[in-house]
């Protein structure tokens, strides 16, 4: 269900999805805001598409950050995720990478909101 099967090998490019995510979101959001002020001809100019373009944008990197880092939970969970997790054995470096990625799933998700407020809560280009 959406991604959420259990048993799943995490990697390094799961635990660096959602900072990826983050970074894509921000480069767009504000090379899009600036694209549309870009003329400086009328400061006054609203925004209201871009505004738009970075409200789906930012409901969809939300989204792709919860759910990842659900399933990471779920995963972390799912095997008796108590720490510490410092022994050299696969199913500790497994739980490592699990809890990882739960953390910088959590940090991406706020990183996004922050990148949108100003985006969002700002009406025009001055």
């Amino acid at each position: 269900m959406l991604g959420l099967r259990r048993g799943t090998r995490d990697s390094l490019i799961t635990m660096i999805a959602t900072p990826t995510v983050w970074a894509l979101h921000f480069l767009l959001s504000y090379v899009w805001v600036a694209s549309a002020c870009a003329p400086n001809e009328d400061v006054f100019k609203s925004i209201t598409p871009a505004r738009i373009g970075v409200a789906i944008a930012t409901v969809l990197a939300l989204a792709f950050c919860f759910f990842a880092g659900l399933r990471a939970w779920r995963e972390w969970r799912a095997e008796g995720g108590e720490p510490p997790h410092d022994q050299p054995t696969k199913a500790d470096r497994e739980r490592q990478m699990e809890i990882a990625s739960v953390l910088l799933s959590g940090l991406s998700f706020l990183a996004i909101i922050f990148t949108a407020l100003p985006v969002l809560l700002v009406a025009d280009c001055r």
